[in-house]
């Protein structure tokens, strides 16, 4: 009894496997309670050799031969293939007839016919593909596609597909309302990614504008350039560009946007991670990378050679991805800047179009993921890159602000020079005028400063000028402007304030540098300026008023008091003052 289980048990198990390991002879499609599916498991298929077959050569075969199904949602095999014939039912169980849509989701096939019969009677044949002008295609579609009324009971859709550029066959069925669905929601996602890479691309292109470094040019490039290859590729261009351009048009033009994006991403790179500095072999490398394939892509463009080119731009594709990353290592090496940064999003984006070239080409299982895995990784690449540029941004504005500073300050005493106290000091004077307010220049000169040069040197010299500087700094208002005019000569204006006030200031400025003394090994050592002063009072200076002078007539009013001021002996301030030219204001006690 035992030994009888035993057999029995091992018989069923036996037919259990010999049940799971048979197919059904077709995977029918069935349109009950049907919105919309993938036909790559569904469907069968071969392809030809030799001369082409009738669609009942080709249904005798499926008929006759025991083909395969395909492995995933689209059948996918390469570049270059024979021409493939795919076979596959529908089924409408209902008493009426069901309008579909049928849709191969690659837009760039060159040659499409789809046969639909029943009980062995061909009912329609529909061809398109995109060596078609889009206005002649079977709908209004970048994909081939064409609505049909499938009757009840069972229907043949024989597919033969024709193309030199990638053969991937993603078979959409869907209901009309449905593939309305979808396609809305691909023009929405289509929208999102073309809107944020664009924004991306004309902000970069505006940072080159307003800095002029050539990373943020290249990078709006590489931007724009791939928004553009996606716009070929899947088909959208297509829509706008009509014209009949010969049978491989799109597929000429994909293969030429494709290299373009990726040449100018291969030397936004180079640019941005200044590899010439510390790697001139690999700089170099990628350089003639970007000048070897394009050239073999246009001499096989030349010699009509598609397959070759697109081979080619495939390659270059595989390897910028590769040499991103290549990069991104030796620029970690060299402890670049956000280096690791573009590792991260150089690595991403690497695996996102390894996964699409290799869906394409049929390595891996062609789908909706992996055929769009290229657009999720350019996305979060955008991203990340955008970041290290904006820090790059950031330091360059910081770089421009340090440069400012040093253009527009004297290093040694760290308050204006002549260049950085011209443009403020025209402001502040147009400001008085138009306010009718008064305005005073002072010139200060310390005295005797070649003695001391010569005396103490120029240690002791520059000390002098430092200590100048910061008690003329700490006396004045936040309104105010002081600056090195040149050698030990200092310039200040001060801002609503008449020639009086700006005389008793000046006087209070001398007494209080005739105060400091200079610590030097042999002994503390004084010093004292000679002022010069001009302004306006009441709006009129000298005779004129404000409005009709100029500032460098002022300043130069101020510089003939100021000689006036040492030809009287030093250590004074002279004023300009009405008909009689210089008034001296006061003097030091003797």
């Amino acid at each position: 009894m035992g030994l009888r289980l035993s057999i029995v048990s091992l018989l069923f198990i036996a037919m259990l496997i010999a049940g799971c390991g048979t197919e059904p002879k077709e995977r029918v499609v069935d349109l009950a309670d049907f919105k919309s599916q993938m036909l790559g498991q569904h469907s069968r298929y071969f392809q030809e050799q030799g001369d082409q077959l009738s669609w009942q050569q080709a249904a005798s075969q499926f008929a006759q031969s025991d083909l395969p199904y395909g492995h995933s949602e689209s059948i996918a095999l390469g570049i270059g293939t024979e021409p493939v014939w795919l076979h596959f039912q529908v089924n409408n169980p209902q008493a009426t007839a069901r309008e579909m849509r049928l849709a191969v989701k690659t837009p760039w096939l060159d040659i499409i016919d789809a046969y639909i019969v029943a009980d062995n009677t061909l009912i329609a044949h529909i061809n398109g593909g995109d060596y078609l002008p889009f206005e002649q295609r079977p709908m209004a579609h970048e994909n081939f596609a064409f609505k049909y009324q499938f009757e009840p009971g069972l229907t043949d859709v024989y597919l033969r597909v024709e193309s030199l550029g990638p053969m991937a066959i993603p078979l959409e069925l869907s209901t009309v309302e449905q593939a309305q669905q979808l396609d809305i929601a691909s023009a929405y996602r289509f929208g999102l990614l073309y809107g944020m890479l664009l924004a991306l691309s004309l902000y970069n292109s505006l940072l080159y504008l307003i800095t002029r470094e050539k990373e943020f040019g290249l990078y709006s490039l590489y931007l724009a350039g791939f928004v553009l290859n996606s716009f070929s590729y899947t088909g959208q261009l297509h829509e706008i560009i009509t014209v009949d351009l010969g049978v491989h048009f799109q597929d000429w033009l994909d293969c030429f946007l494709m290299i373009t994006y990726s040449v100018a991403g291969l030397h936004f790179a180079r640019a941005l991670l200044k590899t010439k500095n510390y790697a001139p072999v690999l700089d170099r490398v990628v350089v003639w990378t970007t000048i070897a394939f394009p050239l073999g892509i246009l001499l096989g463009a030349l010699a009509n050679q598609l397959v070759f080119s697109l081979l080619l731009g495939f390659m270059l594709n595989s390897g910028f991805a590769t040499l991103f990353i290549i990069m991104g290592i030796r620029a970690r090496q060299a402890q670049v800047d956000s280096a690791n940064l573009f590792i991260v999003a150089s690595v991403t984006a690497a695996v996102c179009i390894g996964i699409s070239t290799m869906a394409v080409a049929g390595i891996v299982p062609y789908n909706a993921y992996t055929f769009q895995a290229i657009e999720v990784g350019m996305v979060f690449e955008a991203i990340m890159l955008a970041i290290v540029l904006a820090k790059r941004f950031n330091l360059v504005q910081q770089d421009l602000a340090v440069a400012e500073k040093f253009a527009h300050t004297d290093p040694l005493t760290n308050v204006n020079n002549r260049r950085g106290f011209q443009q403020p000091a025209e402001a502040l004077f147009k400001a008085a005028v138009d306010n009718n307010q008064d305005i005073a220049v002072l010139l200060i000169d310390i005295d005797h400063f070649k003695r001391i040069n010569d005396q103490y040197g120029h240690t002791v010299g520059d000390e002098v000028i430092q200590m100048t500087a910061s008690c003329l700094a700490n006396s004045t208002r936040k309104t105010d402007l002081i600056a090195r005019w040149g050698g030990e000569e200092f310039i200040m204006l001060l801002n609503n304030t008449s020639q009086a006030e700006g005389r008793n200031f000046a006087e209070r400025i001398r007494l209080s540098l005739a105060e400091l003394r200079c610590n030097t090994p042999s002994g503390a050592v004084n010093f004292t300026v000679s002022i010069g002063a001009a302004g306006s009072n009441q709006r009129v200076c000298a005779g004129k008023k404000l409005a009709e002078l100029s500032l460098p007539e002022l300043i130069k009013c101020a510089d003939s008091a100021l000689y006036e001021a040492k030809k009287a002996g030093r250590n004074r301030v002279v004023e300009l003052c009405g008909d009689c030219p210089f008034t001296e204001a006061s003097t030091a006690e003797k």
